[in-house]
């Protein structure tokens, strides 16, 4: 599931304590919150969805029991929505039990992980629809949580969240508003709610936030309760894509026996040039079929490695045929990865490496002084997340680093060739935290000379417009800064488990989005992957259009 791979959403609710730290003036003097919103709205440009709300099972829901003679929040599928195809509604109840210092509240929050929000790109501020209803009491506000100390050293995360400040937005008549309303909150609007321990901001830091909640305060301390829709929670940025016209330079190959070992190389190789695309970088030379390093396959025929269990000879003809049409081959090495439970454990890098070596010597005996091999690709593919434990902090950063040195330095003690590595971009980190991290890999990683940032555009899981720009830049400074060549790997399929839609070729209109946003910051713009882009494919035939349009052919 989406949920359990890649990121933790927390919902809940309880009774909150409102004392002497909040703060009742959401207006500074001078400040007119009417033409703010109106300015957001003349300056807004690109937008991302943050939650749609379109279903209840795309994320993991944690609710505390409700307790007797407390407040609680229940939530549900609305019975419409906005936009979209569904909306959540919230049910609260009130006891009446409040006190001046202590005001009843329930709160319905979303907390990040991987695959974050960073409201610092190009910030004005957020909106969300809200569905109330004639007769509900209860002030709504909006809180962000952040934690200006988050992913430091000593204490990378706070689950405690006393550390955590909170910043609100309030509005105290939506609730009662029959029909869609939509809040459009400045940023310049939110106030200091709850201020962590520790913290020495009173600022909103749009870069450090951990998440949001709403939350329904009791201001009548009566017994009460009330139900309002909520839909469609976006960041609202003055960002615009001008994009100029790039193309790919090259595409992944991802082999395996049953496709591809009867396949016609030089028709493939064809309507790869007819593109503009005359590099191919083939994913791996070998591949595991079963489970960890047992049954698998080599793609090239001559080996003597004593893990290889079947031989065919893909890569011998693909060599064959890439000299008969002019076509350049980066070629993957081993296929192994990396450890699912501790990454700072040296057993799977060693043996990843020693295998690498074992195999680069023989496809560089037989490949290496080929006129087609212009460089040589480390397959094993990391992220900067941390599911299931990533290598965010030390000292797994420096031995993901040692590991990927060790295969470089290697490959360059025979072959002058470049080297790449094409992780993914997970979005674990704010994006200014995320370049930091990989430019303390690339610091410790000479002999690397690009990186094809992977942008998992075919899982539903980023913004084009709003991410990607945000992240690929402070990325693109850690690759300037060490001498690595920044690129991107597109991905041309789509596949997403929420909403459920299964493998396949994406259109050209929505990859055609991906390749601009990556063309403002490379020319090297690779592809994942040649079955869901080659020839008969939408993708294909538009990419094709676009080239003819635009002279690039």
């Amino acid at each position: 599931m989406r949920t359990s791979l890649f990121f933790i959403c927390l919902l809940g609710v309880f009774l909150c304590s409102c004392g002497d730290d909040i703060h009742k003036g959401y207006r500074a003097p001078g400040y007119d919150q009417v033409l703010e919103k109106q300015r957001i709205l003349n300056n807004t440009k690109a937008v991302k969805s943050i939650n749609s709300y379109d279903e209840l099972g795309c994320e993991i829901y944690d609710i505390p029991k409700r307790e007797e003679g407390k407040a609680f929040l229940d939530y549900e599928l609305g019975d419409d929505q906005k936009e979209g195809t569904g909306s959540f509604k919230l049910i609260y109840n009130f006891t009446g039990n409040s006190t001046a210092d202590a005001p009843e509240c329930v709160y319905f929050g979303q907390r990040w992980g991987d695959y974050r929000v960073d409201l610092s790109f190009y910030p004005l501020g957020l909106s969300i629809w809200v569905k109330g209803k004639k007769g509900n009491k209860g002030l709504f506000r909006f809180i962000i949580m952040e934690d200006e100390k988050q992913f430091n050293a000593d204490a990378p995360h706070d689950y405690t969240r006393k550390r955590w400040s909170y910043f609100a937005y309030e509005d105290a008549e939506v609730l009662s508003k029959e029909g869609w309303n939509r809040i459009i909150m400045p940023y310049s609007a939110f106030k200091l709610y709850r201020k962590g321990e520790g913290t020495t901001s009173n600022e909103l830091l749009m870069n450090r936030n951990e998440g949001f909640r709403i939350e329904i305060e009791n201001t009548t301390n009566e017994a009460c309760g009330g139900e309002f829709q909520i839909d469609n929670l976006e960041q609202l940025t003055s960002y615009e894509l001008k994009a100029g016209k790039p193309k790919f330079s090259s595409i992944f190959i991802q082999l395996n026996k049953e496709a591809y070992e009867n396949e016609d190389w030089d028709q493939q190789f064809q309507d790869s040039r007819a593109v503009g695309i005359d590099t191919w970088i083939i994913q791996y030379s070998e591949q595991f079929t079963g489970n960890d390093d047992d049954t698998n396959v080599s793609f090239y025929k001559n080996t003597n490695l004593p893990w290889v269990q079947v031989k065919c000879d893909i890569i011998d003809k693909m060599f064959e045929a890439a000299e008969r049409n002019g076509m350049n081959i980066i070629l993957g090495l081993y296929p192994g990865d990396y450890s699912k439970t501790n990454t700072a454990d040296p057993t799977k890098y060693n043996t990843n490496l020693e295998r690498n070596k074992m195999l680069f010597d023989e496809v560089y005996e037989q490949f290496g002084n080929n006129p087609c091999l212009v460089g040589w690709y480390i397959t094993e593919e990391f992220h900067d997340g941390s599911y299931p434990v990533g290598w965010q902090q030390e000292p797994a950063l420096s031995m993901l680093a040692k590991y990927l040195e060790g295969v470089a330095s290697y490959i360059k003690q025979k072959s002058d060739k470049p080297v790449s590595i094409a992780p993914a971009l997970w979005r674990g980190m704010p994006a200014d935290l995320c370049g930091e991290w990989f430019g303390r890999i690339f610091a410790q990683t000479p002999n690397i000379d690009y990186l094809y940032l992977q942008d998992i555009g075919g899982r539903c899981l980023v913004d084009f417009d709003v991410d990607l720009p945000n992240w690929y830049a402070e990325i693109k400074k850690a690759c300037d800064a060490n001498g690595v060549k920044f690129g991107v790997d597109i991905e041309s399929f789509k596949s997403c488990n929420c909403p459920n839609i299964g493998y396949k070729a994406k259109d050209w209109s929505e990859l055609k989005e991906q390749l601009f946003v990556a063309g403002l910051f490379t020319e090297y713009i690779t592809n994942f992957s040649w079955v869901t882009f080659k020839k008969g494919t939408n993708n294909y035939a538009g990419y094709k259009q676009y080239l003819e349009d635009n002279g690039l052919l």
